[in-house]
């Protein structure tokens, strides 16, 4: 449909997430019956900034935004509804949450501990459904890893082999810091616009305000939305003593449990107090949409992706490259974020250049056998207009930094450079 066009898909990740305003309304609706705040939950989800970062992104883990919630509303329908597709539901987000990336199984810890607590609708029939659901959605990692002998596995299994992945290497007090300082985040680029500091004072408000919530109800039941929530927002800790805290989308779909949660607990308050409810509301979206204004137009910054990794500016690179070489033969190099992983270029090249110029460039970097778009041809030895394209150095150690322009310094030599934020793209001659 889109020929290659990377648009199409960001449309597509787009109108999934955009979709989760109703799931968000469904679920609100269901833990408190309360049709107005279920709708703002949903609005406080769609002006989120975190929620707007996520809407573009073409990553894996981008499905999270939206699977991850699917895993406790249908665990919900499951327990306090004893609805018969709930545990298709719950599997299947699930599944899907573990297609968008490996450790956000840890969602199954919080399932298991509710299938304990509230058995009355756990039989064989329902786990069968469960697991049906569960396999259905994963069938086709389990294939890929077949395919390609388990390496994402093995890959897992040495993570939590490394002694110093575990929290014996590790103090509480620092584990507690960084898991601090990661929701803390969560709560900040959702409610409050990406204060952070405003984020880890919240945070802990907010747990307590909940289960003061819940003590003072008259029938202090376990399974209640206020200790339902609270297991959702706070799964993302199973994962700190693994490296949990490394990754910024360790955390999708917490942002979704967060807005709910607060929703529900604003429902408690508008009878005594409208105007801060009201108030509450108007705040965290003129926050949100503020800080929506000003960073959207430099990417998706909350995430550890590299500055000005933009397809606008790398689509201007490519320009610039076709445009100096005046329709001659060039080779090109990189020096890329995962080290010396050609395939973004690739892919550029291929659908970008060669749409629009004609013919591609060949290559004169790292082997790429094995790589996805390994499709340019080795540089025959007459070719000597050359391209090296450096990417903004987030990511990159220091020594390659250094190394790999040193390296292309001593086989060429440089014309001229120009530079696209931090992209950098080095028109060069070889050296015969």
């Amino acid at each position: 449909m889109g020929q290659g066009n990377p648009i199409w898909g960001a449309y597509w990740v787009a109108l999934f997430n955009s979709a989760t305003v109703f799931l968000i309304y469904f679920f609100t609706e269901k833990l408190i019956k309360n049709k107005p705040f279920a709708i703002i939950a949903a609005i406080l989800f769609a002006v989120s900034f975190e929620a707007s970062q996520y809407a573009l992104w073409l990553s894996n883990p981008t499905i999270g935004v939206w699977s991850v919630p699917l895993i406790y509303l249908g665990l919900w329908l499951w327990l306090k509804y004893g609805n018969k597709w709930a545990p298709i539901i719950s599997g299947v987000g699930l599944g899907l949450s573990i297609q968008a990336d490996v450790f956000l199984a840890y969602h199954l810890l919080p399932l298991i501990f509710w299938l304990i607590v509230d058995r009355k609708n756990l039989g064989i029939k329902e786990l069968s459904k469960f697991i049906i659901g569960l396999f259905a959605s994963v069938v086709t990692m389990i294939v890929v890893e077949i395919k390609f002998g388990f390496k994402g596995i093995g890959g897992i299994l040495n993570l939590f082999s490394r002694e110093d992945t575990f929290v014996k290497d590790t103090g509480l007090s620092v584990l507690a810091e960084r898991y601090f300082f990661q929701i803390g985040k969560v709560f900040s680029t959702n409610l409050f616009g990406s204060m952070d500091d405003i984020g880890k004072i919240f945070f802990p408000l907010v747990v307590f305000w909940t289960i003061y919530n819940w003590y003072k109800t008259k029938k202090r039941k376990v399974l209640s939305w206020q200790i339902f929530l609270l297991t959702y927002i706070l799964s993302h800790s199973i994962a700190v003593p693994f490296g949990g805290t490394s990754t910024p989308f360790i955390a999708v779909g917490i942002g979704v449990g967060i807005v709910i949660l607060v929703s529900c607990l604003l429902s408690t308050v508008w009878p005594k107090n409208k105007i801060l409810v009201i108030g509450t509301i108007i705040i965290i979206i003129v926050l949100n949409i503020n800080k929506i204004y000003r960073e959207n137009i430099n990417g998706q910054t909350i995430f550890s992706i590299q500055k000005d990794m933009l397809l606008s500016n790398e689509l201007k690179a490519l320009d610039y490259i076709y445009n100096e070489t005046d329709g001659q033969s060039f080779s090109i190099n990189t020096l890329t974020s995962p080290l010396w992983i050609n395939t973004t270029w690739s892919y550029f090249f291929n659908w970008y250049g060669k749409s629009k110029y004609g013919y591609l460039p060949s290559w004169r970097g790292r082997d790429q056998v094995g790589q996805l778009g390994n499709n340019l041809a080795d540089a025959p030895s007459d070719v000597t207009l050359h391209f090296y394209i450096i990417e903004p150095p987030q990511g990159l150690p220091k020594l390659y930094l250094e190394s790999e322009p040193a390296f292309e310094d001593s086989r060429s030599k440089l014309i001229s450079e120009m530079k696209f934020g931090e992209l950098q793209v080095q028109k060069r001659e070889m050296i015969k």
